[in-house]
């Protein structure tokens, strides 16, 4: 019977599988050198222009080819973020941010959509982003449209433009004077903060826990049911 010797065993311990031994020092080279290749672009354009610019010029060059992506719900929020921190300053007392749109109001469509005339006489319809107020045959539908209405009809706006919704409507913020009428809306309790497209807009989410403690509105009733609730039933009801 054969003996099999300490020296017999090392080789079976010590050896590893092939492809283990060969693909982790390359991985990590290439690692290596991508990083290499970030840090040697970005020092050079920092030497040359004073500013590292190419990882935002990257992005846009890459946002450029997913519109359909880029069309989902809350896929603004990189331009709606800058946008709310100057909603957020223009609360504090600093100037109202610059408008993307101006134009005076020539119908109001609903709670949450109206319509501008710019001076170029251009009609846009604007759906006030972030904020969804009850359909025109829900409980408390005709009370936002009034609202809307007293506010902002025949007047002159500003609109902050946020993208455009699945319908084709300009989503934005709209302005009168430097008063935020999406706010003032939900303030007022007469429109939802609407969560699914704003996930991130805390001003609208404090603004809507205020008018609900306060019972203001929509909020006075025991039970309101938000629209895209009711909108859903409605379609499910049908034959």
């Amino acid at each position: 019977m054969a003996t099999l010797y300490p020296s017999e065993y090392r080789p079976l311990a010590r050896t590893r599988h092939p492809s283990r031994r060969s693909k982790s020092p390359r991985r990590w080279v290439a690692w290596r050198n991508l990083l290499f290749a970030v840090v040697a672009i970005s020092l050079y354009q920092y030497a040359t222009t004073g500013t590292v610019s190419w990882p935002a010029t990257l992005y846009r060059q890459a946002a450029s080819t997913l519109g359909d992506y880029a069309s989902r719900p809350g896929a603004n929020w990189r331009h709606a973020g800058d946008k709310l921190e100057e909603l957020g300053a223009a609360r504090e007392g600093n100037p109202v941010p610059d408008f993307d749109l101006r134009g005076r109001v020539v119908r109001v469509a609903d709670g949450d959509t109206l319509s501008i005339l710019d001076a170029n006489n251009t009609q846009y319809k604007i759906r006030l982003h972030g904020i969804d107020t009850p359909e025109r045959e829900q409980a408390h539908g005709k009370a936002a449209w009034d609202a809307l209405s007293r506010l902002v009809a025949g007047k002159n706006v500003g609109v902050v433009v946020l993208g455009k919704d699945s319908y084709g409507r300009t989503d934005g913020t709209v302005y009168l004077g430097d008063a935020n009428i999406n706010v003032a809306m939900v303030a007022a309790g007469h429109a939802w903060w609407y969560r699914y497209y704003a996930p991130e807009d805390r001003l609208l989410e404090i603004t809507e826990r205020e008018a609900r403690e306060a019972r203001r509105g929509l909020w006075a009733r025991p039970d309101p049911v938000p629209p895209w609730e009711w909108r859903r039933q409605q379609r499910y009801s049908k034959p």
